[in-house]
């Protein structure tokens, strides 16, 4: 958390293909599969609405009412390298406006397209202050960004604050102890064993078994139906990226605190920050969707980023237990794999 420089690009049609570039099916990291929830909507955008730049030259950051602070960042030094990215950035996107540029090796990947592109904002602060904003394609400053895992990350902060609140005693808990919902009886062989923990970080071990026949999903037989629809619960768990456990711990946020991921947002989290233009998607089961689906704006990431970096703090106002602040940004699993993790960060 002593880092200084924070660096945000969010790209319409890259940003999974960042998350994921070194996936592999060995250790954990392929590609999430959705199973008994809805697909992400991932609008992809519109050639025609890619807007030119022309050539791009340094600007300071607008100062808006929205508690971050800019600096110029030639302060910081000559500026040659960073804009010559920025003026890339701008004929990258010009290029897969019009079908044509380098070719993306990653393009197999569901989201990504067979050329690059496309960027459409990067944001830089150091030392807590903005000092690089610019948008591009059809993104501007107001505009809500459709966010792909970040969103699991704001999960892990809602259950972070729920045991703050002391909704919930401790991550290491049972997770059956807050899903009343659930019949004992009838889940699989070894998911009385799993912790709050378990799900934040990946580690559960659940593996959802296809149905034939999928029931109608509702809001208290969903949990019932991951924890009765998984393969055995092995007695040493291995990590695999799901959202799967996310969408349980967002009936155990539901369960613990009346709260869905929205509510707690504006009331403890985005709320206090002044962060009001943000969206979540909706789950089968009528609660909001925590893998994926976030609208937020470049500026509100931003914000959420620096929170983070300065454990928990915004603008002097303390968001978020710095304490789970740290757990949540350590690594737990994967300490020797490139895919290391934390609390959905």
């Amino acid at each position: 958390m002593k880092r200084t420089l924070l660096v945000m690009l969010t790209g319409v049609l890259v940003a999974v293909a960042v998350a994921q570039a070194k996936a592999r099916p060995a250790d954990g990291t392929a590609p999430e599969q959705t199973t008994l929830n809805l697909k992400s909507k991932f609008n992809f955008i519109d050639r025609s609405e890619i807007v030119s730049r022309g050539k791009i030259t340094y600007t300071v950051p607008k100062k808006r009412d929205d508690g971050i602070e800019v600096a110029d960042a030639r302060k910081y030094g000559v500026l040659t390298k960073l804009m010559k990215l920025l003026n890339e950035i701008e004929q990258q996107n010009q290029d897969f406006k019009v079908g044509k540029g380098a070719k993306n090796a990653r393009s197999s990947f569901p989201y990504n397209p067979k050329i690059r592109g496309c960027i459409d904002s990067v944001l830089i602060a150091k030392d807590g202050k903005l000092i690089v904003e610019e948008y591009f394609a059809n993104a501007d400053i107001d505009k809500p960004h459709y966010q792909m895992s970040i969103t699991k990350s704001i999960v892990a902060y809602a259950i972070g604050k729920a045991i703050e609140l002391g909704k919930i005693k401790s991550e290491n808990d049972l997770i059956l102890d807050y899903l009343p919902e659930v019949d004992r009886s009838k889940v699989a062989e070894g998911v009385d064993t799993l912790t709050l923990k378990d799900l934040l970080t990946m580690n559960s071990g659940i593996r959802y078994k296809s149905a034939k026949k999928r029931p109608k999903i509702t809001l208290k037989n969903h949990a019932q139906l991951y924890l009765t629809l998984t393969t055995p619960i092995p007695a040493k768990k291995k990590y695999k990226y799901d959202g799967t456990n996310v969408d349980l711990l967002c009936h155990i946020l539901h369960n613990t605190t009346g709260m869905t991921l929205t509510d707690c947002a504006k009331k403890h989290l985005f709320g206090p920050m002044g962060i009001t233009n943000f969206k979540f998607g909706k789950s089968w089961c009528g609660l909001d969707k925590g893998a994926a689906g976030m609208r937020l704006t470049s500026r509100d990431m931003l914000k959420v980023g620096l929170m983070t970096m300065n454990g928990g703090k915004w603008n002097g106002k303390q968001i978020l237990n710095k304490v789970w602040i740290d757990k949540a940004t350590a690594v737990h699993v994967n300490k020797d794999r490139p895919s290391k993790y934390g609390y959905f960060w």
